[in-house]
């Protein structure tokens, strides 16, 4: 015990002994002072370096020490020994088990031998939980009947594992005693594989709730996947198996290897010591490590890189690093302990007690779906099998053991250059790729085991590295194996959403190639460098050509590379109607084979993303650039005639659904509309639109309305969190900034947006907003705002927004941290069409965004043609199709880099 410590608790006691006896409300100010001492030589200790374990069983024996003080003072002041020898208070959950993080639960449980305690326990009781409160601790307290608890812990098994770890804290410890053997001869034996079904169970909902994967980019400390519940999961099944309590027991009985042992500490120490941290920075109980908190807590705990974003990069390794260790290395424990076996299809079972067939191969044998190493030195017999054992696992359906895992982790060094260049491994390794469903069971296999990474060291320097970036939700070598998880489902129908992708999939001659594009689309991520497309295009002709690809499959492997991204953001940023889109595309992908490939490998990237980040919408426009494509390459200039006679099928649909006195209307729509209009939306959706322009009018002849006030339909989408607004009237300079005005002043964000101008200068746009909390429009206070400001600023053409929006709780904006912004991407350019100038926006959004662009644009007197208006997780990405006033492109290069630099200030809300 540290002297300072020891003199404090002298201290203490002194003043307990000479003040309290007299004066019990004394008790408050006496060890709140304590705690508060204590509190600041814990967190000097901590940011000191001090270990995470450490720390926390430090502040357990400082709220042991409090307490039974306290205790002592209560019993003693009041008169109360005779009742105190008759019940004890016990410590469990992380208080029992010496594992107290700051502003964590101080759990404390009151056991009496009779059925009731008495009137002199409860006040008592009253009295300590009082004052523990006031002093400034959480406390989670029960009074409980030894009877009570024993039957408690038998109907809920969150409170029996409470109770394996509980400890004695004061009071009569015969009481305790009793208890202790009682729980033990019912509560736990004969009841072992009832709780071990039981905590697997809880584990499996844990993986649910919290992710399967241990690298999330926000990842749980506590329940997440090889995280702090992992770690003390292993302990309790231990001791309900064999009665093992400590990971020194466990490597006695083989259960495991030292090193596996110090490394499991050592990664357990790791995760105290940020979950410390966690708690200091939020003043509370935080478990999930937010990007916010990964600045703070890289900075705090000294990492010495010069950026905030290197700091997180280094700290977010180390995590997954040592919560990978902990997931691996308790599965392994779990293996030895034969509590669960892991099936070729990842699905966790008991085993059932019948003896597993085996069969032996190549140095190895498959028992329960599982293969096993024949002996330790069948590697260094034969290199060659740290890849075959993968191609078995994958033609025979079975999964690696973790004792196989262990044994190949510790054998990586066979896997040198010459190795990485053999002939043999090369086809074993392009076998495996060409398997169509089945490669990324595979990979991901190699990957665990560090064999991936080694041979392919490309994709190696992706391991653990944190992605700052807005979508992504995962590390980037995880993201790249959800991604072929996500292309393997396409082959094995899991989902009917995908049946369109398997058609093409079925067509696929060589999905080598794909597979591989997958795996290396992201590589260029780890050169830090802004476009990590082009060098990962770099990496992946370094690796066809050391796997001696044929020129053709490294030219398509290139180009699926470094391509991976356009076919999405050409689809979400660009006007598809527009021949130059469809030209400049097909001139990318060249061949329709490449185009089915990126097609998949577009389907997969954005799905292993996240699984919100497919959205139907995304999808919509993905499979209508394709299909525009597909006719181009297939028909070449007679592409545009059949656009002419789909937009004749799509005016039959439409006036299917309706009665013959809206012929002029229908004339009127399909004459006028653009051509982009009829391949954005459905029959029944064009049918609607031509329904509310006959509103339009009408309202305008009932003079219900000014003549210059649009006719507005609102339709909530619950299922989707937005509200769609569609805005019928005519079309105005300045429409859109007037609108986007209108919806800020009633604090309505705008989340997209698609606007289409008839050629008789009627206007329809189509909006997608929703509220502070991302549902959908409901407030009819709201919706009445809004309209109303819109018809009042479109009779006034000089009309002043900036009364109704200079509020600053109107401004949010994401951040990375307190140090670190997201940055905004800003590009204007002229080579991509031959008559617009394309202004691409990336911006952290916020509510007001579109407006203050809209306004910059109309401002500096840039006519917008055509935009697209998308929003994201956040993170706003408008694109312009814009000319000057007077027509033509914006070529000067003063005016673009005055605009540029007025773009930036609306996008930070400063214009």
């Amino acid at each position: 015990m540290p002297p300072d410590k020891e003199r404090a608790l002298k201290e203490v006691s002194e003043q307990l002994a000479e003040k309290l006896q007299r004066k019990p409300k004394d008790i408050v100010d006496i060890l709140r002072r304590f705690r508060k001492m204590e509190e600041h030589r814990l967190r000097i200790w901590h940011h000191g370096g001090g270990g995470g374990r450490e720390t926390c069983k430090q502040r357990a024996e400082m709220v042991d020490t409090l307490f039974r003080r306290l205790f002592e003072a209560v019993i003693t002041s009041e008169g109360r020994e005779k009742e105190a020898k008759s019940f004890v208070a016990v410590a469990f959950g992380g208080y029992g088990r010496k594992e107290l993080n700051p502003a964590s639960d101080v759990d404390i449980m009151f056991i009496h031998p009779a059925k009731q305690p008495t009137a002199g326990q409860e006040e008592i009781i009253r009295t300590i939980t009082t004052i523990l409160w006031d002093v400034g601790f959480k406390v989670s307290h029960s009074t409980r009947s030894i009877s009570q608890s024993i039957k408690l812990a038998n109907e809920d098994m969150v409170t029996k594992t409470s109770m394996l770890e509980c400890r004695y804290l004061a009071g009569e410890k015969e009481v305790f005693t009793t208890f202790k053997a009682r729980f033990e001869k019912e509560c736990i034996r004969g009841k072992e594989a009832d709780y071990i079904a039981a905590r697997l169970a809880n584990q499996a909902e844990l993986r649910i709730k919290y992710g399967t994967s241990v690298f999330l980019q926000e990842p749980n400390i506590k329940n997440g996947c090889g995280g702090m519940r992992d770690y003390q999961n292993l302990l309790w099944l231990a001791y309900l198996k064999q009665r093992i309590t400590t990971f020194p027991k466990m490597v006695e009985q083989k259960l495991l290897r030292e090193q596996e042992r110090a490394t499991l500490e050592k990664a357990y120490d790791f995760l105290l010591r940020v979950r410390t941290e966690t708690n200091y920075i939020n003043g509370r109980n935080s478990d999930q490590l937010t990007l916010q908190l990964q600045g703070k807590v890289a900075t705090n705990l000294g990492y010495p890189q010069k950026s905030v974003l290197a700091r997180c990069e280094e700290f977010m390794r180390d995590y997954y690093r040592h919560t990978q260790d902990i997931h691996q290395i308790t599965d392994t424990a779990c293996e030895r302990l034969e509590l669960k076996k892991e099936t070729a299809s990842g699905f966790i079972a008991f085993f059932t007690g019948k003896r597993p067939q085996i069969e032996r191969f190549d140095g190895f044998y498959s028992k329960a779906g599982l293969i096993y190493p024949d002996t330790s030195n069948i590697f260094s017999e034969d290199p060659l099998r740290l890849l075959k054992v993968f191609q078995y696992a994958q033609e025979k359906k079975l999964g690696v053991s973790t004792e196989l895992r262990s044994l190949i982790q510790r054998r990586l060094k066979y896997i040198n250059r010459e190795f990485q260049y053999s002939k043999a491994t090369r086809e074993i390794f392009l076998t495996i790729l060409s398997r169509k469903g089945e490669a990324a069971r595979i990979l991901r296999m190699m990957h665990e085991a560090g064999v991936l990474g080694r041979y392919i060291p490309e994709f190696g320097a992706l391991t653990c590295l944190v992605q700052h970036e807005f979508f992504h939700r995962y590390s980037a070598d995880e993201h790249t194996l959800v991604c072929l998880e996500k292309l393997d489902d396409v082959f094995s129908e899991k989902n009917p959403k995908l049946a369109n992708y398997l058609s093409i999939f079925q067509l696929l001659e060589d999905p080598a190639t794909l597979y591989l594009a997958l795996l290396l689309h992201d590589t260029g991520k780890a050169a830090n460098r802004r476009h990590h497309e082009e060098q990962s295009a770099i990496l992946a002709q370094r690796v066809g050509r050391r796997l001696q690809l044929t020129s053709e499959c490294r030219k398509s492997l290139i180009l699926l590379v470094d391509s991976h991204i356009t076919l999405s953001t050409t689809a979400q940023t660009r006007n598809l109607d527009d021949p130059a889109t469809i030209l400049q595309f097909a001139n990318i992908v060249k061949t329709r084979a490449n185009l089915n490939s990126l097609m998949l490998l577009t389907l997969a990237d954005g799905m292993g993303t996240t699984d919100q980040n497919w959205s139907d919408w995304k999808e919509n426009l993905v499979w209508q650039l394709y299909r525009e494509t597909c006719l181009y390459l297939e028909s070449g200039p007679e592409y545009f005639e059949q656009q002419k006679r789909d937009r004749l099928s799509i005016r039959g649909e439409v006036e299917k659904l309706f009665t013959s006195d809206y012929s002029e209307e229908v004339d009127a729509h399909f004459q006028f509309m653009p051509e982009r209009y009829f391949s954005t939306f459905q029959p029944e959706q064009i049918a609607s639109h031509i329904k509310d322009f006959r509103q339009f009018f009408q309202w305008m002849l009932n003079n219900q309305g000014p003549a210059l006030a649009p006719y507005i339909n609102w339709t909530s989408h619950t299922d989707k969190g937005h509200s769609e607004v569609c805005i019928c009237g005519w079309d105005r300079a300045g429409l859109l900034t007037r609108i986007a005005g209108a919806f800020l002043s009633a604090e309505i964000n705008i989340l997209g947006a698609d606007a289409f101008t008839r050629e008789d200068n009627l206007a329809i746009d189509i909006f997608r907003v929703c509220d502070r909390d991302h549902a959908p429009i409901t407030s009819k206070r709201k919706i009445a705002r809004m309209e109303a400001t819109l018809s009042e600023s479109l009779l006034h053409e000089s009309f002043d927004f900036r009364p109704l929006l200079h509020k600053p709780s109107l401004i949010q904006s994401y951040r990375l941290s307190e140090e670190v912004e997201i940055p905004i991407r800003i590009v204007i350019e002229n080579e991509s069409h031959p008559v617009y100038t394309i202004i691409d926006i990336q911006t952290p959004d916020r509510l007001g965004l579109l407006y203050d662009l809209l306004r910059c644009l109309n401002d500096s007197g840039i006519e917008i043609e055509f935009s697209r208006i998308v929003t994201e997780k956040d993170i706003a990405m408008d694109t312009f199709y814009v000319t000057e006033k007077q027509g033509g492109k914006i070529s000067d290069v003063g005016t673009i880099n005055r605009l540029q630099k007025q773009l930036h200030k609306a996008a930070t809300g400063n214009y």
